[in-house]
Parts: structure tokens; C-alpha cells; sequence
């Protein structure tokens, strides 16, 4: 669709008029940038995508596509997987809105994948990661300093569980990259189960290019391991290209004839062609059954956990994991991506509902201070809080005493709740925290300007983990990246 957003194309002048007229300002601006980096999956390697992940063992659980697109891979969702819950996330406004049209059931957040923080969470991560030479903002990745593509593999293993598989459609310089960097840090977090290399024309169809892409299969580790597999590293085809080591080892997850072909740079790059008269679905059931990997449902025994019930469900993403829930009256606990039915006495399950409300409180107060309201509002929600909290503390005492802590103290917020009381070594009453009565948290505030080179240096180490040159001369108010004389420090110049 790149030619529908450019004026000097004639054969498309009727569309580029209709969505000038169609589309605001910003949301032309953000369809016009998604032709860079929208390829659309074709539903050929969608279909192959969840063959591989059903053979594993996979039926249902939640499952995440982050950069959805228009939700093709919800649209081909298995019917052995219809049970599953979807969550989505597409930055594009047009594209996401289409999107929760489409599949309403879905929880889909029309946004960045920046902006979703959901730990532990998912127990599927499928689709088809943007990707190209430009990084994503998000603070707690920045000092990695990967690329799009490979931003989108590191965030999406931190939010699957442990056992939980990540199945994403991406350029094969994750896999062919001369830096071993990414791969060695994917590595250490997840079990590589297998990878397809596509010919150059899977996507031609849906997206109108031609690319080589791979499809990775990685199953996240309990904790990240120091391991460099042979994968990490590239090897040598007897043709003389420079490939990842795993798929010369298994040159039959190459689903077409490796060559090479000129850029438009000028440059001689690998490619692969497909093969005379093959057809990629049966090419694809073939592949799939070389990924070798054992999917295990969340499953959390008696013995694991004393507060598990026998009823289950799928976790819900506004609990924290390790925490306990409300459901129509009932106590559950989430533990990974499900929650188990919390067997109580009548007495214990007040005790357990009355700390899921306080909690839910202090969480609201907090993002009330973080998110910088009024004083006024901030100050109704602190009353709001002390009038819960003498409530409960009427009927079932200190949220420090022994009773309170046995029901409530595997709960990841407890000690949260704890602090509200200040308490002598005897477990009596002080007073309260200063938390009902004052404001105890400040917003975080980005620096978006400095004066100096050190302080730019400083902010850069401190927000972005490394030293920006771009970011710091952003800082200072020097486009072009031309510094100021300044206590020694001489004038430089930066791309």
C-alpha cells in the first residue's frame, strides 16, 4: 500500500485522495509509517504456526499477539484452541480499531507494546514482529539496545510464564546477525525448540514483498542460565554463506534453495529462492514436525501450594501474580497464568475479601500520586482508605496480627499493607502511616533539558543505560549534535 501515500504516483491518485479525506491528520501520518514495517502473515504460516505449538501439547491458555495487525492469527486460532483467552496490542489506531471490531471477546489495547506490563503472564506469544534498524523507547529494555525485532522477542519472553512458548515470525537477522549479542541473550532466557526459514516470497501475497523471514520457536526457561548453544553462533553453507549455525545443521528448515542476490546498496546478500512447483503448505506440515518441544499447561499440585483449590481459572491480567483475587464473593490465587479456588472458613474468606479491598485502595492512591492529581482527589482517596482500614481492623484487627498474616501472607502485597500500621516490637499499634494522611509519592519526572555535557552523560547513563550521543545532544538543545565549549570539553559532531 506504499504507493497509496505518495502524490506523485498517478495509478494512485483516487486512493491517496480518498484516505487524505478519509483519515485525520494523525491517524494518516501512523498508516503511512506502518507501510515500512506492516507485513501481513500469510495465513499458509499461521496455520503452520499452530500446528507446531498443537503438536507440542498446546490446547488453550492465554494467548498474546503483540503488533496483531488486523488479528489474522485470532481470525485462524484452531478450533482445539477456542478456549483460550486473547489479549492483542497494535500500535496503529486505524488497524487496532478494526481489530477490537473483529474479535470483541479479545482484550486488545490499541497502543505500543511499550506501554503493556504483564510479567509471567501469558502462556502463548504468537505473531509477526515488526522489524528494521530503529529501536523502541521502553525504559527497562533501552540499555539493551536492540532493534524492533528483536525488542519485541526479549519483552515477549518476560511475559509468558516459565514452560510458556514463544512462536514469532521475524527477519532473519535475528537468526543471521553478525553479533551474537541478541541470540546469546535469548539463549540464556529460552530453549531454543526450532526455527523454519521461509523462501523470499512467503509474504508476497499479503504484503506485497519480498523477504526472508524466519519463523523462531522458543520455550522460556524457569530462570535465565549462563549458556551459548551452537545456535547463537553462525556457521558456513559448502556454498560459501554465512548462516546461522542451526539451520546449517538442519539445512531442511530451509524451505527453498539458499542464493544470492544484489540490494539496491549494491551489496551481495543471501536470499532464498523457492523451490520449481513447491508447494509452502505442504513444505510447512513437513517442517513443523521437526520442532521438537513438550508444552506443559500451568498446573500447580497440593503439594506446591497449600492454598490451591481443585477449581480453576485463566488468570486475569489485573492481578499480580502471586496474589489473591475476588471472584463473585469466592478467593482465588494466581499463580502463573491460572488462579485456584482458595478453600477458607467463612470468617477467613472476610478476613481474605476485606485485604483484597484495602489493597485495592492503596493501589488507586498510589497511582493517584504517581499520576500527579489534585490535592483534593488525592486527599478523598486517602479518606476513602481510612475509612476501610478502620472498618476492617474493627472486626478482624491489626493488619500486622498473626490471624491476618495467615491468610493473607503469601499474598506479593502483604507487606505492602503491613506498612499502613506502625507497630512496636510487640505487635502494638503506633499510629498510622503516613501514607492516610500525606502525599508520599512523587510522579516521575523525565529531564528534558540540562545545561551541561556531565549532566546530559549522567542522564543518559541513568535513563537509557548507556551514553546516547543522540539523546544527550537532545538534552543540551544542540540539533546536528554540536556541543558547547564547556570546562574542556571539546566541540564533536555525530551522525
Amino acid at each position: 500500500m506504499a504507493d497509496a501515500f505518495d502524490p506523485n504516483k498517478p495509478a494512485w491518485a483516487q486512493e491517496y485522495q480518498e484516505l487524505k479525506n478519509l483519515l485525520t491528520e494523525e491517524e494518516y501520518a501512523a498508516a503511512r509509517a506502518s507501510t515500512l514495517n506492516a507485513h501481513y502473515t500469510s495465513p499458509t504460516v499461521i496455520k503452520a504456526i499452530y500446528e507446531a505449538v498443537g503438536n507440542m501439547g498446546f490446547q488453550t491458555g492465554n494467548i498474546l499477539e503483540p503488533s496483531m495487525g488486523v488479528g489474522n492469527f485470532f481470525g485462524l486460532l484452531p478450533d482445539s484452541m477456542a478456549g483460550s483467552k486473547l489479549y492483542g496490542v497494535e500500535l496503529d489506531s486505524l488497524t487496532g480499531r478494526i481489530a477490537q471490531q473483529l474479535y470483541p471477546h479479545a482484550d486488545i489495547k490499541v497502543a505500543g507494546f511499550e506501554t503493556t506490563d504483564r510479567r509471567d503472564f501469558y502462556d502463548l506469544a504468537v505473531g509477526n514482529v515488526p522489524f528494521g534498524d530503529y529501536k523502541v523507547n521502553d525504559r527497562p529494555y533501552n540499555k539493551l539496545g536492540f532493534s524492533i525485532h528483536n525488542y519485541f522477542f526479549a519483552k515477549a519472553l518476560d511475559q509468558v510464564r516459565p514452560g510458556g512458548v514463544v512462536a514469532f515470525v521475524t527477519s532473519r537477522y535475528t537468526m543471521d546477525a553478525k553479533s551474537p549479542e541478541v541470540r546469546k541473550y535469548l539463549a540464556q532466557r529460552a530453549e531454543l525448540l526450532g526455527a523454519i526459514r521461509l523462501p523470499n516470497n512467503a509474504f508476497r501475497a499479503n504484503a506485497g514483498t519480498d523477504v526472508v523471514s524466519d519463523i523462531i520457536f522458543l520455550q522460556k526457561r524457569d530462570t535465565p542460565i549462563d549458556i551459548e548453544p551452537d545456535w547463537v553462533h553462525l556457521g558456513q553453507t559448502p556454498g560459501g554463506f554465512a548462516i546461522n549455525s542451526y539451520f546449517t545443521e538442519h539445512p531442511e528448515m530451509i524451505l527453498g534453495e539458499l542464493t544470492s542476490q544484489s540490494t539496491q546498496y549494491g551489496r551481495e546478500e543471501c536470499t532464498v529462492i523457492p523451490l520449481p512447483d513447491a508447494d509452502l503448505a505442504e513444505q510447512l506440515k513437513e517442517a513443523v514436525t521437526y520442532i521438537h518441544g513438550s508444552y506443559q499447561p500451568m498446573e500447580i499440585s497440593a503439594e506446591e501450594s497449600p492454598l490451591s483449590g481443585t477449581e480453576t481459572l485463566p488468570a486475569s491480567p489485573d492481578v499480580k501474580n502471586f496474589s489473591f483475587a475476588a471472584v463473585d464473593g469466592e478467593v482465588y490465587y494466581r499463580e502463573g497464568s491460572v488462579m485456584r479456588h482458595v478453600a477458607l472458613s467463612e470468617t477467613a474468606r472476610q478476613r481474605a475479601l476485606g485485604m483484597i479491598s484495602l489493597r485495592q485502595t492503596v493501589n488507586e492512591l498510589i497511582g493517584y500520586q504517581l499520576e500527579d492529581y489534585p490535592k483534593e482527589e488525592i486527599r478523598a482517596k486517602q479518606q476513602e482508605l481510612e475509612t476501610a482500614y478502620d472498618s476492617f481492623t474493627e472486626k478482624y484487627g491489626l493488619l500486622n496480627s498473626r490471624p491476618n498474616a495467615r491468610v493473607f501472607g503469601d499474598d506479593s502485597s502483604y507487606y505492602l499493607l503491613c506498612s499502613l500500621e506502625d507497630v512496636d516490637e510487640d505487635g502494638k499499634l503506633i499510629g498510622k502511616a503516613d501514607m492516610f494522611t500525606k502525599r508520599t509519592i512523587r510522579p516521575d519526572q523525565s529531564v528534558t533539558s540540562v545545561d551541561t555535557p556531565v549532566e546530559a552523560l549522567a542522564v543518559s547513563i541513568g535513563e537509557q543505560g548507556r551514553a546516547d550521543l543522540p539523546f544527550m545532544s537532545q538534552l543540551l538543545g544542540t540539533p546536528g549534535g554540536i556541543w558547547p565549549y564547556h570546562r574542556g570539553i571539546v566541540r564533536c559532531h555525530f551522525p
